[in-house]
């Protein structure tokens, strides 16, 4: 491989790869802040990671290929990319955990809710059940299903193409979790009264079943601690439900389920059978 080769490839390399991959890292924290605001900041920044960490696994084989079709050996290549930059950790945690984080916070701020709006669109009506355009409330009243389920269903699947770090969808989410209980404060009280345990786990976990209205006192109900148990308290259930599809997913648990049916032979049963009947000698 001559200079020239190598100097244009090295350019090309960091164009293609390192560029957007940096861009991505900085920019989806940047754009969730100014359109979410900072309550996700965390997921925000694993969502970048994340996304770099794809770009890159789908653009490194490609330079490389492309370099290859230029008549360089596989061996240069590879060496290339490593004096370059261009090789980043391929094997390391921080991709990986981060998409499994990413994902299971999306099923539960976002997947969750646009599927339950599917089901009142598309579903009901066609059981003959009276429908309405889904609000914020038919979402507080199914708050623990919508953030469970889909987060199960998509860990189990994504836990089958990217299994490394799958089952640790649950750690981010817990430890804001935790933070928000270490520093909470009930509201109305002054700082330096100090509140009950049961007063913050409540605060959390006891979900707010209707949305705050833009009335005199919110309806009766505070929306801040709406907005943190939508934040807060559906990314935690999420990441857990996640992992547990996640674990499924590794170990198989519904592959019966989806691969076996009444009529499919076991692939021990054809040879079985056929050892079992009788041979007959030609005379």
């Amino acid at each position: 491989m001559d200079n020239g080769l190598k100097s244009r490839a090295t350019l090309l390399g960091h164009l293609a790869l390192t560029a957007p991959a940096i861009a991505a890292i900085f920019l989806v924290p940047l754009a969730g802040l100014r359109v979410l605001g900072p309550f996700l900041f965390f997921h925000y920044v694993m969502a970048g990671i994340a996304l770099g960490w794809q770009w890159y696994l789908v653009a490194l084989p490609n330079w490389k290929m492309w370099l290859t079709g230029k008549g360089a050996e596989q061996e240069e290549v590879d060496a290339l990319a490593h004096r370059s930059g261009l090789a980043w950790p391929v094997d390391a945690a921080i991709g990986p955990f981060a998409l499994h984080t990413a994902a299971a916070a999306i099923c539960g701020i976002h997947l969750g809710p646009w599927l339950l709006s599917r089901w009142y669109v598309w579903i009901l009506p066609l059981t003959g059940r009276s429908s309405h355009m889904p609000t914020g409330n038919d979402h507080l009243q199914n708050f623990e299903l919508v953030s469970i389920f889909p987060a199960i269903l998509v860990g189990y699947l994504l836990s089958r193409r990217f299994g490394r770090f799958a089952a640790y969808a649950w750690i981010l989410p817990t430890v804001v979790l935790v933070y928000k209980l270490l520093t909470f404060t009930e509201p109305h009280v002054s700082v330096f009264a100090s509140s009950s345990p049961m007063t913050r786990f409540e605060y959390f976990f006891v979900i707010q079943r209707t949305i705050p209205t833009f009335a005199p006192g919110f309806g009766g109900v505070d929306p801040i601690r709406v907005a943190q148990q939508m934040t807060v308290v559906a990314p935690f259930y999420a990441g857990l439900a996640y992992s547990v599809g996640a674990l499924a997913g590794k170990r198989h648990l519904l592959d019966g389920v989806f691969r076996r049916s009444p009529m499919q032979v076991e692939p021990g049963a054809t040879e079985t059978d056929q050892s079992e009947k009788p041979i007959h000698k030609l005379n």
